[in-house]
């Protein structure tokens, strides 16, 4: 829920058409781009209804937050572009449409089903509760501190700044966010009683191999499995996340 704020989504959504003012866009042509900004908030993301029970909640953010901090990064750096070249306006809307693009499959709705999934069924409510409370929180948080942040760092720092944050949020879901997809109440339970430095530990050593296996299209082994509901095709247990 912290993140869903710090990615940086709601201070585009909320100051667009100030950043893209600061971008020499005229009054007209910044109305137009942040509508544009929405639109394409909104159309993508209908691939979730798809993809967060395919691809994974945990494999959507972990796809996602680098792309957010390369698409930040980019744009902060198009204000370096001379204002009087077509390519200054040009990829500062690139980069804000394609971060767009990238937030709405992921971060956007990933933090509410996590959210409702991940707190057991007798503090659930209180749980949820506390969830949306943070994320209002830092919402008001980024809301009265951006024009500051934006006057005092300018367009390149200010873009610099939550992209950092999006790796911070890279880092954080590799390391302490389990995959929830497609889980029983009963595996949910598995899930979350495996402590946090096992799978921690077991990450670390699952993302170079996966490195390996989905960016590379290397042919690496199996890594064991981390929970007790994961089997082997033959249908037996393999591996037992304690000695991970």
């Amino acid at each position: 829920m912290f993140m869903q704020q710090f990615c940086g989504v709601n201070v585009i959504a909320y100051y667009s058409s100030n950043i893209f003012a600061e971008a020499n866009f005229s009054e007209e042509q910044a109305l137009l781009a942040s509508f544009g900004f929405g639109l394409v908030n909104w159309l993508f993301a209908f691939p979730a209804v798809y993809t967060i029970d395919t691809f994974g909640r945990r494999n959507l953010l972990l796809t996602t937050f680098p792309l957010m901090a390369i698409f930040l990064l980019m744009t902060g750096f198009a204000f370096w572009i001379p204002t009087d070249s077509k390519a200054h306006i040009g990829v500062i809307a690139t980069g804000i449409y394609l971060f767009a693009m990238a937030y709405s499959p992921g971060e956007g709705p990933v933090p509410f089903t996590y959210s409702a999934e991940a707190f057991p069924l007798y503090v659930r409510e209180i749980g949820m509760s506390l969830a949306t409370a943070v994320l209002w929180f830092f919402n008001f948080v980024i809301a009265i501190t951006f024009p500051r942040l934006l006057g005092a760092f300018k367009p390149q720092g200010a873009f610099g700044w939550y992209a950092g944050w999006n790796i911070v949020g890279f880092v954080a879901v590799l390391l302490f966010v389990p995959e929830t997809k497609a889980l029983t109440l009963e595996e949910l339970d598995q899930v979350f009683a495996v402590p946090t430095h096992i799978h921690a530990r077991y990450q670390l050593k699952a993302l170079p191999h996966n490195i390996k296996r989905y960016i590379f299209r290397r042919k690496v082994p199996d890594l064991p499995p981390l929970y007790e509901h994961e089997k082997n095709a033959s249908g037996t247990l393999v591996g037992d996340p304690v000695d991970v």
